[in-house]
């Protein structure tokens, strides 16, 4: 028996309902809604046919009315397919800020892969290969430069043509950290404050010119912060703040509605360039603070993602009829960070101290259940031949952190270790973990529960350790050690630490030099010298746990904090 909408929820079905062809044609109601069902009947060739009258049926096998209901009944279909395509994401945060530059962030990493394209791809399903993204061509002319081809035909989200002055703007000074006076700080400095100048050769080809010869010339234009932005959604905004509210991009999804600290929702963006297209017609991230209020949604079939989930509720999720895990481990060393300028970790045995204090294999063992790692110091293993195999894990050694503390005359003053509840996942639990294995080699540090990252930012006399991420946006050291600890990271322009002078020498051969073994050798020099006067610790490999309703989808993730919402990372069921 044909059931055209045999398992499709139609809108304002009561969950669980379930209509098909047969059940609408036997409600048998009366007037015109009795000729509706009449013809549904007729259409399908159903048994019940014969229950109606045989003026209604001789009406309803006429060819104009039949096509009357065929219409009816395929916007019924659409628009039912299209309320199935729509997808509610529980996360703990949405960014302050959507506009790159502004927001270095994994709850906008989470949000950019949909809004926003590289001239360069990273595609991290295929070993992290670098494909044709906005330019589909590029050749680098000599260590210090590069030209990109770029693709014809694309559309921003506002309508207007992708075209070579919106490249020129993406890599302005204003954007990239060089201009004095900007009215609004940057991140984008550590990753591209090195581009000297931007020829247009013509509306479709581009030369970009770093200020020294530069060993990731091609890795910078294919990750964050080198999203293209449209030059004219820019000015039609009025300011940087305005904009980054409301950016204009070319991603397969674009901007429907933004609310700071409740919700972000896209639309799928019709004009696409690209054959991947927006898996959804509409995505809701919508802000759920506690983690057991966002499983207790999903499995109830409110939400259909929810994000940060830690080991202890894999077994509630996965033993659901609805629902199952997906994630892991991601190209992100968790960590912590150490003011040395203003408090009582000035001292570097001290530092020193608090890192050899930490046991990281009993934390992912009693928080991650053994479902991430602990790396072997500031590195990677997709930094391939940068990648240090020979170096050891972070030491353990309380006892030699006891001799240090007492050589650096330490007394038992406070220190301030400030974190949030659930940004990260197991945040308050591994904060806690800490602060015992701290206090166990005579350190006093006490939990400063704060509730925004102003808070944790705040310079005062009293911040000393905060929590953090490393993600590796490029596979090399300057993509992650570097770019947070080198001389021009945020952090050193806060005057969180001082870099030491010995390692900036060692950052600019590593920035600059073609020679790998030149580059190994420096960056293997500058870990030594870190591990000594440390300004953060490694902690683990950072995870990102997904919970979903299998029911509805299946979530292809990739081992990075983007989120892929397109058809090669969403499938519906």
């Amino acid at each position: 028996m044909p059931t055209l909408l045999c398992g499709l929820h139609a809108r304002g079905a009561k969950a669980g309902e379930r209509h098909d062809a047969a059940g609408l044609a036997a409600k048998r109601p009366a007037g015109r809604a009795e000729e509706f069902y009449a013809s549904i009947a007729v259409i399908f060739l159903l048994p019940n046919k014969a229950t109606y009258s045989p003026a209604l049926i001789k009406r309803a096998e006429s060819n104009m009315f039949r096509i009357k209901i065929a219409s009816t009944l395929a916007t019924l279909l659409l628009a039912t397919v299209a309320h199935a395509a729509d997808l509610t994401i529980a996360v703990q945060k949405v960014p302050d800020f959507l506009d790159p530059p502004y927001d270095n962030s994994n709850v906008n990493e989470r949000i950019m892969w949909s809004l926003f394209n590289t001239l360069i791809v990273t595609d991290y399903r295929d070993d992290g290969k670098l494909k044709p993204g906005l330019a589909t061509d590029w050749k680098v002319l000599d260590a210090q430069t590069i030209e990109f081809k770029l693709r014809p035909g694309v559309k921003f989200h506002n309508g207007d043509n992708f075209e070579a002055k919106d490249v020129v703007f993406t890599f302005s000074p204003e954007r990239t950290g060089q201009a004095e006076n900007n009215a609004q700080a940057v991140l984008s400095k550590p990753f591209l404050g090195g581009i000297e100048k931007i020829d247009v050769i013509d509306p479709l080809t581009v030369r970009i010119r770093m200020r020294k010869p530069d060993a990731l010339i091609v890795q910078r234009f294919a990750n964050y912060p080198s999203q293209i932005v449209s030059k004219k959604g820019f000015d039609d905004a009025g300011s940087a703040e305005a904009y980054s509210k409301r950016p204009v991009g070319t991603g397969p999804y674009k901007l429907a509605d933004f609310k700071i600290g409740e919700r972000v929702v896209l639309e799928g963006f019709d004009d696409y360039w690209d054959q991947t297209k927006a898996a959804a017609d509409k995505v809701t991230f919508t802000v759920v603070p506690e983690t057991s209020t966002r499983i207790a949604g999903l499995l109830s079939g409110q939400f259909d993602i929810v994000t940060e989930l830690n080991p202890d509720t894999f077994q509630q999720i996965e033993s659901s009829s609805n629902a199952v895990i997906v994630g892991g481990a991601v190209e992100n060393i968790r960590g912590v960070v150490y003011d040395s300028t203003d408090s009582v970790l000035r001292d570097p045995r001290v530092r020193h101290a608090l890192d050899l204090a930490i046991d990281r294999d009993a934390i992912v063992k009693s928080l991650y259940n053994g479902t991430t790692e602990v790396p072997n110091g500031w590195q990677m293993t997709t930094f391939g031949d940068l990648y240090l195999a020979g170096r050891p894990a972070p030491e353990y050694n309380p006892d030699k952190a006891r001799e240090l503390l007492k050589e650096a005359g330490y007394k038992g003053e406070r220190i301030s270790y400030r974190t949030m509840n659930a940004y990260y996942t197991n945040e308050i639990e591994t904060a806690q973990i800490l602060q015992a294995m701290w206090s166990a080699v005579g350190l006093n540090v006490q939990l400063d529960v704060k509730e925004t990252w102003d808070q944790i930012d705040e310079d005062s006399p009293d911040r000393a350790i905060f929590n953090a991420s490393f993600t590796a946006y490029y596979p090399d050291p300057i993509g992650q050690f570097w770019r947070r600890f080198g001389d021009a990271s945020s952090w050193a322009a806060s005057k969180i630490f001082v870099v030491d002078p010995a390692l900036i020498p060692l950052g600019q051969t590593l920035a600059t030099s073609m020679n790998t073994e030149e580059r190994q050798k420096a960056f293997g020099e500058m870990l030594d010298r870190f591990n000594q006067n440390p300004h953060g610790s490694v902690l683990h490999l950072l995870t990102q746990f997904f919970g979903v309703n299998k029911q509805r989808l299946a979530l292809d993730v990739m081992p990075t904090n983007y989120l892929d919402l397109t058809t090669a990372g969403v499938q519906f069921k």
